[in-house]
């Protein structure tokens, strides 16, 4: 077959990229098209993915409305000329809208709530739509759940080996330390959130770990001066590295925590808004999820349970989980016992990709039978 990926953010580069190969090895031919964002197209680059690029919009309006033309045109022209069979996205307008036209298949992945009800117009217009299985509202009555979370595509077990990184931190290698990320803000799914740590909070939190631990920020804003020398510098295709023999991760991006999470990390994640991959790691106790809001006492009086409270607690957590009071070899255990209920998404996505569809209704038939999935571990 003829199969297209379609990236945006970084991390869909890591959510494919095996899949890719596999498919490849199979003798199939697969295209990548990607939105110019720079930490994308070096993923794509260090990984020795060939790629097109698409057009990038401005923030207005105009911009983004006169970029989905060019782009939905340029791919109708990109699809015919190539034959494409099958494109694998995750919620992405300028495909779906393409592979429509064309009569292109098109597989959509998605895990991310708060966008995905802002973009469903356009999932409802794409072959099947593929969700984790602890995806928290139903976004189609034909969608399929697996057994996973996109973080798995890439880090599985089958599928990803840490390596040594002291020499990349320039430390001892029985030295504990802390990731702490903080984020941008400024995706379009997050423009309505109010966002994470203030400064002087960011300040308070790592004054507080590294009392405990060493500390290495990943930030994707300039900090502060005093704050400067936490960043972190290391090839950005290592940081799953340095995550896997982390202490600890806090900060405010849902996916590095899961990630953290898959790699046996205890993770503190602060955000407006949850996920259900990290609602479910939340409910396993493999994840504490707090608010950007002063204290627990400005919660609002609808949160799960697995809220524990607002900045105030969460930076208290963190220095507990820092501090040798933290139990991980219990925690460890709990991951074992989660991680074992978990399939190599990269093995069920490929088999998905190149039996379609035919795999779509074995999936439906068997959404809750374990034997089904077994194969997939």
């Amino acid at each position: 077959m003829n199969i297209l990926f379609v990236s945006g953010h970084p991390a869909q580069v890591h959510n494919f990229r095996n899949v890719r190969a596999e498919l490849i090895k199979q003798d199939h031919r697969v295209f990548w098209l990607t939105t110019p964002k720079d930490i994308a197209t070096n993923l794509l680059d260090i990984y020795q993915i060939p790629y097109q690029l698409l057009y990038k919009p401005n923030k207005n309006i105009l911009s983004k409305a006169w970029t989905l033309l060019r782009n939905v045109i340029w791919e109708i022209c990109f699809l015919r000329q190539n034959k494409i069979d099958v494109a694998i996205t995750r919620t992405c307008p300028y495909t779906t809208i393409a592979a429509k036209i064309c009569g292109v298949k098109h597989i959509i992945i998605d895990d991310t709530e708060h966008a995905a009800r802002k973009m469903k117009i356009f999932s409802n217009l794409a072959n099947v739509v593929i969700i984790p299985e602890c995806f928290d509202f139903q976004l189609r009555s034909d969608e399929l759940r697996f057994l996973g979370n996109v973080e798995l595509f890439y880090l599985h077990q089958n599928r990803f080996a840490p390596s040594s990184i002291w020499n990349l931190l320039n430390t001892e290698s029985d030295t504990r330390f802390a990731i702490v990320r903080f984020v941008k803000w400024d995706a379009w799914h997050d423009t309505e959130l109010v966002g994470g740590f203030t400064l002087d909070q960011k300040r308070e939190l790592v004054a507080r770990l590294q009392k405990h631990m060493r500390v290495f920020i990943s930030s994707e804003t300039e900090l502060p001066t005093d704050l400067e020398p936490y960043r972190i510098q290391i090839p950005i295709e290592r940081m799953h590295d340095v995550q896997a023999a982390a202490s600890l991760f806090v900060g405010e991006s849902a996916t590095m925590a899961s990630e953290s999470v898959v790699l046996g990390t205890p993770a503190i994640y602060i955000d407006e808004v949850g996920r259900g991959y990290t609602d479910e790691e939340a409910r396993e106790q493999l994840l504490w999820m707090y608010r950007p809001v002063p204290s627990r006492d400005e919660l609002k009086s609808n949160e799960p349970d697995w809220i524990l409270g607002g900045v105030k607690e969460c930076i208290e957590k963190a220095e507990e989980i820092a501090s040798s009071s933290f139990d991980i070899i219990e925690y460890a255990k709990r991951h074992k016992k989660w991680i074992a209920t978990k399939i190599d998404c990269t093995a069920f996505l490929t088999w998905f990709i190149e039996n379609y569809p035919a795999s779509a209704k074995q999936t439906r038939e068997n959404q809750k039978n374990d034997a089904f999935w077994a194969q997939f571990k």
